[in-house]
């Protein structure tokens, strides 16, 4: 009998525990699910945003957490906070927009800060193109490959300053106004022809000008000058 009474407690303790069961572990159903404070972007002035919320306009700024930049239009998560209104997250916007998805690090005074990507590897894929604006460019790699079908540079200042360059091409085009070339020691290997074609030719050396060739032909309409000291030919 006395063992009967007990397995009677045991029971009703357990259901007493069930009953006492954590809350927090059991899913709540949807119609109490917390709902975050939503409101319409309708303008902006200077650094706040002016929002529709709940049919009452109001005026908020963009956190720092939010890199999305608000627009026109845009559904955003909202943040009351003793310091004021706050857009935490860019939750929809219009599918007609052609305004692009823009991130920034602009702060409530208008400056920019600085965003920093850290990672193993990064990748870029762009449907139709990839472009990039600013006041200087920089790139820092040991190594660095760019491949194109055709690649253009243009610009008022080209300046390239490499210990060695090597450059392999089947054609090379030049157009220029004025080239101007000073080196050290120059020595151009060609295998087949050498051809130059010009108004006028000025060749002018300090020391020695030597010509070397199997057969040499000069060929003029009217004068050949031949003009030194001392002549020798044979």
């Amino acid at each position: 009998m006395g063992l009967q009474t007990k397995a009677e407690a045991c029971g009703d303790a357990l259901e007493a525990e069930d009953t006492a069961f954590p809350q927090n572990l059991i899913p709540a159903p949807a119609e109490r699910l917390h709902q975050t404070a939503t409101g319409k972007v309708i303008g902006r002035d200077g650094g706040a945003f002016e929002l529709l919320v709940s049919g009452n306009k109001m005026r908020g700024r963009r956190a720092v957490s939010c890199l999305i930049a608000p627009q026109a239009s845009d559904t955003v998560a909202l943040l009351s906070t003793s310091e004021g209104l706050f857009i935490t997250d860019v939750l929809a916007r219009p599918e007609d927009t052609e305004q692009p998805l823009r991130i920034n690090a602009e702060r409530a005074d208008g400056k920019q800060q600085d965003i920093v990507l850290s990672a193993g590897n990064l990748r870029i894929d762009a449907e139709d193109g990839l472009e990039a604006s600013g006041k200087r460019l920089s790139f820092r790699f040991d190594s660095m490959l760019m491949t194109s079908q055709q690649l253009a540079l243009v610009g008022k200042k080209l300046m390239t300053s490499m210990l060695d360059i090597v450059t392999n091409a089947r054609t090379r085009m030049a157009s220029f106004e004025t080239t101007s070339t000073k080196a050290r020691n120059r020595i151009d290997r060609v295998t087949e022809t050498d051809q130059l074609k010009a108004g006028s030719i000025q060749t002018q050396a300090d020391t020695v000008a030597l010509t070397q060739a199997e057969s040499a032909v000069f060929v003029a309409k009217e004068d050949i000058r031949l003009d030194g000291k001392r002549i020798s030919m044979g």
